[in-house]
């Protein structure tokens, strides 16, 4: 009983609060750590929130997932003359980031996931009077990231820890087509050690539906260019109703979540503020999701953000895409 209020108060509170802000996009996808239990137990799919499903001893899973960010870009000239006057703009266009995702149950209660990912961001030139709108584009190898699972709780509502660490792996210095090296925002990798700490519930219920909440929140150390990202504090609320029984194959599931993310501002070299970071944003994901085969799954699902307030003068994001296929073993 204790648990089942938990539960229900993690809900409510996803619900009830609204701030957040959007974060670099590894923040945003929950779907590579959501496991799929082959023995039929845990909760039906989810796209951003991570739910306390474990792949269960011995089994593993790999996957691709694709994420594509489109932001609304500030026109080159404008971008330019607040550049000019020491704001942090930055050009951005379109991100595309393109994760491997592994995972292994060491214990029936216990999950380990890595993730690869290759970067490419694209963006306009703001800071070459001669060159103002030209095309840029910074891509590489990011940040490998490697998440940790611990299902503590499994009678009636799955409750799991969930425990990060983004290793300094990603690419720092690349340059423009005029030689110059892009900022911190604009490279594939932020040079920093992260670490995430997080707490998920879900539950399934008669057979169909799913319901999940998770708070996590991600301490950002200090990267390339003595650059320091802003702490991020990020929930979530996501279910899905499966069109047939969980466990059944193949099935097709409508999931849709809530997802609210509110970050601290960046630091310079200076140690100062950056102005035009941090804020807040909030964001509705509908998506769908196909089991093909009982190892096999599959989905796809579009973030829509329905609240921005973003300090200082940011590129908005204008919407998202996810995608992706599995398969455990």
């Amino acid at each position: 009983m204790r648990f089942q209020r938990i539960f229900i108060f993690s809900l409510l509170l996803c619900l009830t609060i609204g701030h957040s802000t959007f974060a670099l996009a590894c923040d945003v996808c929950g779907c590579p750590f959501n496991a799929k239990n082959l023995e039929g137990h845990g909760a039906g799919a989810t796209a951003t929130t991570p739910t306390a499903n474990t792949l269960g001893r011995g089994h593993g899973s790999v996957g691709f997932f694709f994420e594509h960010q489109r932001y609304n870009s500030i026109p080159a000239q404008d971008a330019h003359e607040l550049h000019e006057a020491g704001r942090d703009i930055h050009g951005k266009n379109h991100e595309e980031f393109y994760n491997l995702v592994a995972g292994y149950g060491v214990r029936d209660d216990l999950d380990l996931f890595l993730v690869v990912p290759w970067v490419s961001r694209t963006l306009i030139q703001i800071e070459d009077e001669d060159q103002l709108g030209r095309g840029e584009r910074a891509s590489g190898v990011g940040d490998l990231r490697l998440i940790g699972k611990y299902r503590f709780w499994d009678r009636g509502v799955d409750a799991a820890v969930l425990l990060g660490v983004k290793a300094p792996t990603g690419g720092t210095s690349e340059h423009d087509q005029s030689g110059n090296k892009f900022e911190p925002e604009q490279e594939p990798g932020s040079g920093s050690w992260d670490f995430t700490t997080g707490l998920a519930v879900s539950r399934s219920f008669r057979e169909h539906w799913t319901l999940a909440g998770a708070f996590q929140y991600t301490y950002r150390g200090e990267g390339s260019q003595d650059f320091k990202f802003g702490d991020v504090f990020r929930y979530d609320l996501g279910g899905s109703y499966a069109f047939k029984p969980l466990g059944q194959h193949p099935n097709v599931s409508l999931t849709l979540d809530l997802q609210t993310q509110w970050a601290n501002r960046d630091h310079n070299r200076q140690s100062d503020k950056v102005f035009d970071s941090g804020g807040t944003t909030v964001l509705l994901t509908p998506g769908l999701s196909i089991d093909v085969t009982r190892s096999v799954s599959a989905f796809a699902a579009i973030p829509i953000p329905v609240y921005q307030n973003l300090g200082g003068e940011h590129e908005e994001l204008k919407y998202e895409v996810l995608s992706g296929i599995s398969w455990h073993f």
